[in-house]
């Protein structure tokens, strides 16, 4: 697969470059530094993959994006400072498969990104093209979201202990979690969610994610109570917890170390809420590379819980819930807009379980 990398830091574009060329199915990388020069190396050559810095000189990222989806669709990698997340979270609702921080100058903080660099790249060669541009299509034609969603008492009134619900997703996951939360109606349940992402970038998704959603989202943060109604987003660089405490439910974030792989985790924060909600649990596992989920879908099963994962069908990379559903036979796959419904039933048949 050819790689071009745009990036218009001399110092930023060597380092991807030097990551790129030591990554599984790479064969040859070219670098470019403005987004001009990157439209007339894709008219002119075939790459399998672009990584895209945002802030470019002239023709900024997301212009040289949306040229992309629309003449040479291709997977492409944001590489973003975190000045810039909320824009991050733009590109990967407009087409980009995924978001990655700068490259730091510290030997071991780069050799972290430089793994990470890999994984999304050599996950991008299995990726569906045809998901990916399907759900940033659907996101650009959809109405303004002023005055187009409903937005019901946000905090629900609890109905003795409620019901739990816990959602892992990585690459293409954003715009996945924009619409699962979308069609998915605010109830008295306990939602966290585990995306892959880096710091400071889940702040940015729980804002846009509130704002574009009937449900409201935060970031969260140890010691506060888990509220029905409320989505909880795992931090980034953290792993999310819950703790059950007679009949209420605290977050406890975590800090990554180096025994666990996927950050934030969907295992640690599934084994948890196995522990906390027992029967009372639904797990859902969407787009993502690797086997984060599997592990944390098991405990769910071996609780009485409920486990659904995203079928290939519309899962932009299937790794996730394909190890899920294996962990987990009797989990029921469904394509992404289908999963609102099932969730929704799901909650209603484990809310009569005890508590």
């Amino acid at each position: 697969m050819r790689v071009l990398v745009v990036e218009d830091s001399a110092y930023q574009r060597l380092r991807v470059v030097e990551a790129l060329r030591g990554v599984t199915g790479v064969t040859d990388v070219e670098a470019v530094g403005t987004g001009e020069e990157a439209i007339r190396r894709l008219l002119s050559h075939e790459f399998g993959l672009v990584t895209l810095d945002l802030g470019l000189p002239g023709m900024d990222g997301h212009a040289v994006l949306r040229w992309i989806m629309a003449n040479r669709p291709l997977p492409v990698v944001v590489i973003s400072s975190d000045r810039e997340e909320r824009s991050a979270l733009a590109a990967l609702e407009a087409g980009a498969l995924d978001v990655l921080a700068k490259a730091g100058a510290q030997p071991e903080s780069l050799g972290k990104w430089r793994r990470k660099l890999a994984e999304v790249v050599e996950g991008a060669q299995g990726l569906s093209m045809e998901s990916l541009l399907r759900r940033s299509s659907a996101r650009a034609s959809e109405p303004p979201i002023s005055g187009s969603i409903p937005r019901p008492a946000r905090h629900l009134p609890p109905v003795g202990f409620p019901a739990g619900l816990v959602v892992a997703a990585s690459t293409g996951g954003p715009p996945a979690l924009r619409e699962l939360f979308l069609s998915l109606a605010p109830q008295n349940a306990v939602v966290g969610v585990a995306q892959h992402m880096p710091a400071p970038f889940t702040r940015s998704l729980a804002q846009r994610l509130s704002s574009g959603t009937p449900w409201d989202v935060r970031e969260a943060a140890s010691g506060m109570e888990a509220v029905p109604g409320v989505v909880w987003i795992a931090p980034g660089g953290g792993h999310l917890q819950f703790a059950r405490q007679a009949d209420r439910v605290f977050l406890n974030v975590l800090p990554h170390g180096p025994s666990i792989r996927w950050c934030p985790s969907a295992d640690v924060l599934f084994t948890s809420a196995a522990e906390a909600f027992g029967a009372r649990l639904v797990g859902v596992v969407l787009t993502g590379m690797g086997d984060d989920g599997a592990e944390g879908s098991r405990a769910i099963a071996a609780a009485g819980g409920s486990v659904l994962c995203e079928s290939r069908e519309s899962a932009v990379i299937s790794g996730m819930p394909d190890a899920a559903a294996r962990a987990v036979p009797d989990a029921r796959r469904f394509a992404l807009p289908r999963l609102p419904a099932e969730i929704d039933r799901c909650l209603a048949e484990v809310s009569r379980s005890s508590p």
